[in-house]
């Protein structure tokens, strides 16, 4: 064996101080994309604590509401499980077990794996009993223009025809509309647990006064409209927020970056160990190589996560203080890529 060396370096430290900073960054975006002022995290707090009073009472009814107020005032975990709880508790059980997979996800991805499994366990639970309901829309009305589907005042997509969706039981309220034709009203009663009502949506009866369509004859085109001059459309986005949404969206593809150089630097740590540098940090001249590739890695890997931490709260910043009333002539539309790093937007 050849000589070797003592290696000091501060690869742990860079390496640690990356991870830090990357969980800065991800914490830092939402709070910076939702403040949340100490007032609101008061009441938050006071709402939370009634409404744990009355749930426990068997009251509800009235903690329900108080909690999805305090979620909307401070959106934490733990507040989210309650609420899905409490609407458990109400009947509700469709909206509670959506919210049961939902804090699954995010306790899971918050290092809560007790919490975690806990919610899906009540998920799991809650799966058997729920009351799905399928609307159904025949192959001749799918072709109909302008045919819109709701279930109690939502679209419904055509995706969604024909899918036994889960519903809290109870009655629900089916209207289809579409141009030229009456309007379908249909009351349906889903509270039998475990079971799936199927609506079979009938075809629509001409109005009053339209014109009337051969069968078979495909649906009039509507007649063309001149284009929205932008005052009669809707307001741009101002330049403030497109710089902000793009600010961010360089935050987003840094901390990838950050990512990908910190698993670089372990991986040439660990390589630097399978062999070459012993328990004291003495290195062969391979060995000190890899530390040296591992230790460039890792600072490219902290400077990467600050600036990720940097732009995502600058990019919130401009975007949240840009004034409201301010237009721009140009319309920008950003994608960064896949993984985290692409921005969407209305403009």
């Amino acid at each position: 064996m050849g000589p070797r060396w003592r290696w000091r370096s501060r690869v742990a430290a860079f390496a640690t101080a990356g991870a830090l900073a990357a969980a800065t960054a991800l914490a830092a975006a939402p709070a910076a994309a939702q403040p949340v002022s100490a007032q609101d995290q008061a009441a938050a707090q006071a709402l939370f604590d009634e409404a744990r009073a009355l749930a426990t009472a068997g009251k509800h009814a009235e903690a329900c509401p108080k909690l999805e107020e305090s979620y909307r005032l401070d959106p934490a975990i733990g507040t989210q499980y309650y609420l899905a709880e409490c609407l458990e508790g109400l009947g509700r059980t469709a909206s509670a077990w959506t919210l049961y997979l939902q804090v699954g996800d995010l306790a899971a991805a918050a290092g809560q794996s007790a919490r975690a499994s806990h919610a899906r366990q009540r998920a799991e639970s809650i799966a058997p009993s729920l009351v799905r309901l399928s609307i159904r829309v025949p192959d001749a009305l799918r072709s109909v223009r302008d045919l819109r589907v709701e279930r109690d005042g939502s679209l419904v997509g055509p995706p969604q025809w024909g899918v036994a969706v889960p519903v809290d039981p109870g009655r629900h309220t089916i209207v289809v509309t579409a141009s030229g034709k009456k309007p379908w009203r249909h009351e349906v009663d889903a509270s039998a647990p475990g079971t799936t009502v199927a609506v079979d949506v009938p075809p629509l009866e001409e109005a009053p006064g339209a014109p009337a369509t051969a069968v078979g004859a495909p649906p009039l085109a509507p007649a063309p409209r001149p284009a929205a001059s932008p005052a009669e459309g809707a307001a741009p986005m101002s330049t403030q927020r497109v710089l902000g949404i793009v600010v961010g969206g360089a935050g987003l593809a840094a901390a990838a970056v950050g990512a990908g150089f910190g698993v670089h630097a372990m991986a040439k740590r660990d390589a630097s160990n399978d062999g070459h540098c012993d328990a004291q940090d003495y290195c062969d001249a391979e060995g000190l190589g890899l530390r040296e590739q591992s230790l460039g890695a890792a600072r490219v890997s902290t400077i990467a996560f600050v600036g990720a931490g940097l732009a995502l709260a600058g990019g919130a910043v401009l975007f949240f203080t840009a004034p409201s009333g301010e237009r721009a002539a140009p319309q920008v539309g950003v994608s960064l890529g896949p993984l985290g790093a692409s921005v969407r937007g209305r403009f």
